[in-house]
C-alpha cells in the first residue's frame, strides 16, 4: 500500500466478511474505496448474496488528477489519535501539530506526489472498468468531487435523493 499498490483481494474480502457480519452493518453500510477491481466487485456481489444484502448504489467522484494530487499531498495525520488534516483546507491550529493531543503530524508514504501518480495509474487500469460494470446495472452515481466538503456533500445527497425518490 505504501508503494501505491492495492492490498490483496483475499485479505480485503476476509476483513469485509468479518465486518459485514457485525450487527451495526445489518441495516446497511457504506464502503469507501471498495471494490477497486472487477474481481472484487464480483466477489462482493457473491458475499452480499450470501448474507442477504445488495448494493443500492456505487458512487463515483469525478475529480481532475491535478486536484487529487493537490488534496492527497496536503494530507497530514496524527500517529496518536489518528486525526487527519488537510493542510490547505483544514489545517491544525498550530502548524505541524495535532489539535487534539499536540503530537507532531506525519505524511503517509502513499500521499507523496510520486506515489499518488502511481495510484492514479493503478486506478485507471484496475478501477475505471468498474464504472461500466455499475453503470450497466443501473447503480452508478457520478458526483462532481471538486469544491469544498459541504458542496460535494450537497451533490451526494441530491444524487441519493434522486435515486431513492427522497426516501431516507
Amino acid at each position: 500500500m505504501d508503494d501505491g499498490d492495492l492490498v490483496p483481494d483475499e485479505i480485503v474480502l476476509e476483513l469485509l466478511k468479518i465486518r459485514l457480519a457485525q450487527d451495526d452493518a445489518r441495516k446497511g453500510f457504506v464502503l469507501d474505496g471498495f471494490p477497486r477491481t472487477l474481481p472484487q466487485a464480483e466477489a462482493l456481489e457473491k458475499l452480499l448474496a450470501e448474507i442477504g444484502q445488495a448494493i443500492d448504489a456505487a458512487l463515483n467522484f469525478d475529480v481532475p488528477d491535478e486536484l487529487i494530487v493537490l488534496r492527497l499531498s496536503a494530507r497530514a495525520s496524527c500517529p496518536t489519535c489518528g486525526r487527519t488534516y488537510n493542510l490547505l483546507a483544514s489545517p491544525p491550529r498550530v502548524e505541524g501539530v495535532c489539535d487534539n493531543d499536540g503530537t507532531p503530524l506525519f505524511q503517509r508514504e502513499d500521499d507523496r506526489p510520486e506515489v499518488i501518480a502511481k495510484r492514479l495509474e493503478v486506478f485507471r487500469r484496475q478501477t475505471l472498468p468498474l464504472l461500466s460494470y455499475y453503470r450497466e446495472r443501473g447503480l452508478l452515481l457520478t458526483v462532481d468531487g471538486a469544491g469544498d466538503q459541504d458542496e460535494v456533500l450537497d451533490r451526494i445527497v441530491a444524487e441519493l435523493d434522486r435515486l431513492t425518490g427522497g426516501r431516507r
